[in-house]
């Protein structure tokens, strides 16, 4: 049994732990769930190694032991899949997995053949369909992601850590996942599980371990939880009914102009004759399996990728901005899941991630005044309730929910008339996800136009007005009225609407 006692981490000021505690058993797999900042993420780096706690013991199989290094945590049979990739993007495939791990034969020579062997059993055993030797930056998201399990899974490891590693993810992907993750629970392989998407919770999970605020609250089998008990201990209060979850699809569209056309709209080779309108003041959700043309859309709209054929009507005229400054300059406003690598400047100030969109939006030449932007950061904080230390402190020392609200106080600050957001929940936790959600059906109830593009399912029905779902670079489906239901929307992914619902009637539903 591996187990965490009474663990304390204090960063300066910030207690990222305080007295948690956390067990797992061989053969079981134990959810570590939590709203952005609860500590999870730290007890994970715990017993990974990269973290060394002020107080407290790791024990195994009932034996006080040390980790202070990955070494340390790799020694006693612990293995990391990190939702952060520790691949090395410029290595290949094959160096990756066998970086530190490298089969050698009776007189300490690198074994190739066995090194082989070991790739090709792995790779078909995780169903990655790549070259050994291609590089690791070449491949998906998804395919890196895939590959970071499989290189900890490697290690034969007594216990494996996931944490968030679906969140890049295709369906497939994830049953493949799963269906591995019971292999080895069979072989006896302890497992802990992080993840915000709850439902995935309940299909994989045997027990669960929840965290407040650095603290365990509470634990047990997974099967004695329902979601609001997990809403409940997560956040401290019961979830609203009705309060962000529910499904909208009250906007009428009689006698208005819509602010955004796009009629038979291609982009090589994702997206081909896509039509798409959006009205003032209503929420427009994408959906569709991940791959289809989403991100691809939404670039073109913004600038950012090139469109061959088709138009673009914003606003009362024809655009085709060459650039996202330009994009912004007419009113748009951006928000990316990939906070990190599109959304975020980490090592800058929480205040200057706030100020970027202003300084975008305004002149070249624009004098702005400390106290001014001083005043604008913190109303910014204040008004979408970001837990920070100080305005100066740089945005990776928030947790991940934060940085996501950081990043959609700086744009709805500038009150776009569109806002487009690709994925904008992707690894935030339900409590954070609920108070996007209440945000933008305020941007929308004040005259904010509203396009979002999300991976779930659930997330797209609670909060749009209408659906267009996206099924190889087509519309399959604008679903909207009664027909905005899980199963017509799962139908059109697939697919499956024989075209029925791709007409604009349903527009004013």
């Amino acid at each position: 049994m591996f187990e965490l006692r009474a663990i304390e981490k204090r960063f300066d000021a910030v207690v990222a732990l305080n007295g948690a505690h956390l067990h797992v058993e061989p053969g079981e797999i134990r959810a570590l769930l939590g709203s952005n900042g609860s500590g999870k993420s730290t007890m994970i780096k715990v017993l990974a190694g990269l973290v060394n706690p002020n107080k407290g013991e790791i024990l195994i199989d009932g034996e006080p032991v040390e980790i202070h290094s990955g070494q340390d945590s790799r020694r006693l049979g612990i293995a990391t899949a990190f939702q952060d990739l520790s691949l090395v993007p410029t290595m290949s495939v094959r160096d990756n997995i066998l970086l530190g791990n490298e089969p050698c034969n009776k007189f300490g020579i690198v074994d190739r053949k066995a090194g082989d062997d070991l790739i090709d059993a792995l790779l078909a055993r995780f169903h990655i369909d790549c070259d050994p030797n291609a590089y690791v930056q070449t491949l998906t998201p998804s395919t890196q992601t895939m590959l970071e399990v499989a290189k900890a899974v490697s290690l034969k490891p007594r216990l494996l850590l996931l944490d968030e590693v679906t969140a890049a993810l295709h369906y497939d992907e994830i049953e493949v996942l799963f269906s591995v993750m019971r292999e080895l629970k069979e072989e006896g392989v302890a497992m802990i599980y992080v993840t915000h998407r709850m439902n995935e919770v309940f299909q994989v999970c045997d027990t669960t371990t929840i965290m407040r605020s650095g603290e365990t609250v509470t634990e047990g089998k997974m099967s004695d939880f329902t979601l609001d008990d997990i809403v409940y201990y997560m956040t401290g209060q019961r979830p609203e009914k009705g309060d962000g979850t529910a499904a909208h699809g009250h906007f009428h569209a009689e006698d208005k102009t819509p602010l955004l056309d796009v009629k038979n709209l291609s982009i090589f080779p994702r997206v081909r004759d896509l039509s798409l309108r959006a009205y003032q003041g209503e929420i427009i959700g994408i959906g569709g399996l991940q791959g289809q043309g989403q991100s691809e859309f939404i670039r073109a709209l913004l600038g950012a990728e090139p469109f061959q054929e088709g138009t673009i009507e914003y606003d009362g005229r024809s655009v085709a901005f060459k650039s996202p400054a330009q994009a912004v300059k007419g009113g748009m406003g951006f928000i990316s899941g990939e906070r990190n690598r599109e959304a975020m400047f980490p090592l800058r100030t929480i205040e200057e991630n706030i100020l970027a969109g202003k300084v975008a939006k305004g002149n070249l030449f624009a004098y702005m005044t400390p106290k001014s932007n001083h005043a604008f950061a913190n109303d910014a904080v204040e008004k979408y309730s970001i837990k920070i230390g100080e305005l100066g402190h740089p945005a990776s020392s928030l947790s991940g929910g934060n940085q996501q609200k950081l990043v959609v106080a700086r744009w709805i600050a500038m009150q776009p008339k569109l806002l487009l957001l690709d994925d904008p929940t992707k690894g935030v936790d339900i409590h954070s996800r609920q108070e996007i959600h209440k945000i933008l059906r305020q941007c929308a109830d004040e005259g904010m136009t509203v396009i979002i593009s999300s991976s779930e399912s659930e997330e797209l029905l609670s909060i749009s007005d209408r659906i267009y779902v996206f099924y190889e670079g087509c519309v399959s489906a604008m679903l909207s009225g009664d027909k905005k239901t899980p199963e017509m929307l799962v139908a059109a992914m697939m697919g499956m609407t024989g075209g029925s619902q791709t007409s604009e009637e349903g527009v004013q539903s």
